[in-house]
Order: C-alpha cells, then structure tokens, then sequence
C-alpha cells in the first residue's frame, strides 16, 4: 500500500486522513501536544464542564458537509446562541443585537449615532444584493465609494468584521470587498430583517467529533513533532527530532506560511499559492474576569467586542455560546491586557488568515498548484477561513486523488 503523510491535524489534515483511509498507509504529523489544530477542547475541572476555544459553531446552511460528518460520526450537537455586542468606552457607546429589548434602547433610540448606523445597515442591505463591478476593490474603498456613516462603519460593520475573521481593523479594510460581501450574503447577515440560520454548537466540546474519528481509524500520529523541512525531490519529511519519513503522496494542512517555510524547491504554482494569504497571531485568554463585558449586563451577549486603539478586543461569552452549565462565568477572550492575571485559566496564540485576494483568485491558483510532485494543499485558508472550508478543502483533495 502507498504511504500517504499529512502534515497538520486540522479538519483538513485530519479529514483528509478520514476520506482516504482505506486508499494508504497514513501518518499524520503535528506540531502540537493535541490533535485538532482550531478544534481545541478544554476541560474545566472545578465544575465538569468542557468548552472550546477556537472552532465552536456551525449552522446546516454553511457547514453541510460538516453536519454531514457529525451525522456519520452520531457527533450530537445543540443550539447555540449568536447574539453580538459592540463597546466603545470613549463615546459611551454600548450596544447589543440580543433581543428587541437590547436592540430597542432608549439610550440608543435617542441616539443620532445609533440611528445613524440604522439608517445605513438598510442601506448596506440593499447595496450589498448587487453584483460588484470591480472585484479588486478594496472594502475600504467600496465603503467610501458608497458614503457609508463613520458611525456604521465603526460601531457596526467592521466590528463584526473583525470579529468573523480575528483580525485587526487596519487589516479588514484591505480586504477585498467582494470577499466579504459574499460571506455576507451567503450566511445571510446583510439583511436584519432576513431569517437567520439557526446556529450550533458541539455538546461536550467540538473534539468529540475528533475522538469519533480516531476510534474508527488507525492512522500512524506523530504529535509534539515539528516539520523542518520537506524534500519534494526525495520525497521526504525531515522534523525537529531528527526523524526522517518517506512519501508516496503528501498533503499539507498547515497554515500556508508555515507550508511555504517548510516546502523546498517551489515550483512557480505552489510559490505563487503559499504566499497568496498572510496570518495575524492572536493572544488568546480563557478567563473568569467579568470587568472585560459591557457595563450593562442586559448587553453581555455570545459574542463581545470592544474598542482598544486599533486592536480587535473579542471576547465570548462561553457560558451562553456553548451552553455551558455551571456557575462561574467562563470567557474567551483575544488581545487584551486588561484581563485580571489572578483570574486567568490559560493562554493560547492562534494564527488566523488574513485575505487580501479574493476568494476566486485563491481557488485559480490552487488548482494550479494541486497534485504537482504528487504534493496537495488544504486548508480553511482556501476557502473563507472556517471549519467547514477546511473541510471542503480535504474533499477536494480527496477527488482529486481518486481521480488518478
């Protein structure tokens, strides 16, 4: 039987693995002490609970091949609850889009601000259902082009931007505003009058689908290894350890950056593909500290960002998100420094993508580079960043294999 190595143990490495279990000898290869890479479960002694802290929601619209595998798996999952809210200390700003009680304010209602960003989230709606004439074009450039309000764009839209995609404000606006508009349009949220898909959430914690898989399987883990060098020539996996595997087939579902530090001798098509999306590393902090959520606790929701400087502030309610039963309040939270140390669980560094082409340029490229030196690339990174693209990712993969 061909040996097939998987470098990375994502949804993408690990379904890749999954799909074509019965067609190679396989070994995943990870860098980390687990396995799942964004799928990351944690265990909350003191109250018996387990919740996550990097891919946590799904929704059977968006994530059908996902709801497909947690079927397969007899994975249970429950509703989740994806409320949002948005604080801006300076001007006393504090929203949330929770409930009609929240939402109707009568701090807010009274609000020119507030009425401003109303006025325009109508009005992005409708603009947003229109085909854009140029693909290339900014969402910085694309808000000013249509006169969007300060306040709209400040206390609405690129909160939530930054806060779908972990990234800072500075990069949201170099996006390609047809990226972001048909994420949008696609997960419904640029009409608030359009019914939203219901979202949920893993019970017990999303590594039971991981847990699921590897009892069904008996693929050859490496963990606490790190890949320092492929060969493509000689077709072998050099790692930190100093161990060397052999070949037939390799798919990489690491982050693209790292892939293109590890993989020698590029051809044009895989350079031009790795180097095609950049990462932010984020600062993650799981915490019991409540000073971190909007003052009005009637706004604490699923979903928290607040302002500090350029910097994406998000914390997630955990509590409410995953429907966690259990006293304490548990948070999550990205890139603060105003977290009380004494209330601090753990700290995690994630590297989430940042998308400055467009999604249709990224797929033109892959399929270039798919396949060449029997060498295949998956990722959340190919599609739009989340669990459900990797996922797509390894089944593309998958076909393509078969194919030959």
């Amino acid at each position: 039987m061909k040996k097939l190595a998987i470098v990375g143990t994502g949804i993408s490495g690990l379904a890749s693995a999954y799909l074509l279990r019965n067609n190679f000898e396989i070994t995943l290869i990870e860098k980390n002490d687990y396995i799942g890479g964004h799928t990351h479960t944690h265990y909350y002694k003191k109250e018996n609970i387990h919740y996550d802290s990097g891919f946590i929601v799904l929704n059977n619209k968006n994530y059908p091949n996902l709801i497909k595998l947690l079927k397969e798996l007899n994975v249970e999952y429950q509703k989740s609850d994806m409320s949002f809210s948005v604080v801006k200390e300076d001007i006393g700003y504090e929203w949330a889009g929770k409930n009609i009680k929240t939402i109707l304010d009568i701090k807010n209602i009274f609000s020119l601000k507030y009425l401003k960003v109303l006025k325009d989230i109508i009005r992005f709606s409708k603009i947003c259902e229109a085909k854009l004439a140029d693909e290339e074009i900014s969402l910085n450039s694309f808000l000013k082009n249509n006169k969007f309000s300060k306040e709209f764009i400040e206390l609405y839209f690129f909160p939530m931007c930054s806060s779908i995609w972990s990234s800072d404000l500075n990069q949201i606006e170099n996006y390609k505003a047809c990226f972001i508009l048909d994420f949008f349009k696609n997960h419904g949220l640029h009409n608030i009058l359009a019914k939203r898909p219901i979202w949920f959430t893993i019970k017990n914690g999303s590594n039971t689908y991981i847990k699921k898989i590897l009892e069904k399987t008996n693929f050859n883990i490496i963990k606490n290894n790190k890949v320092t060098i492929i060969d493509q020539e000689k077709k072998i996996i050099k790692t930190e350890n100093n161990n060397e595997y052999k070949y037939d087939y390799l798919i990489l579902s690491s982050h693209s950056d790292e892939t293109f530090q590890l993989l020698k001798n590029k051809t044009f098509e895989q350079n031009q593909l790795l180097s095609s999306v950049n990462y932010q590393k984020n600062k993650i902090i799981i915490h019991t500290d409540e000073s971190i959520m909007p003052k009005n606790k009637n706004n604490w929701s699923s979903w928290n960002f607040k302002y500090q400087k350029k910097q994406l502030v998000l914390t997630y309610w955990m509590n409410l998100l995953q429907n966690l039963r259990c006293k304490t309040n548990i948070f999550v939270t990205l890139n603060s420094n105003e977290i009380n140390q004494e209330k601090i669980i753990k700290k995690i560094e994630y590297s989430h993508p940042i998308f400055l082409k467009s999604k249709k340029k990224i797929s033109e490229l892959s399929e270039k580079a798919q396949g060449q030196n029997n060498i295949w690339f998956t990722g959340a990174w190919l599609g739009y960043g989340f669990h459900e693209d990797g996922l797509n990712s390894a089944i593309n993969v998958y076909n393509l294999i078969n194919v030959r």
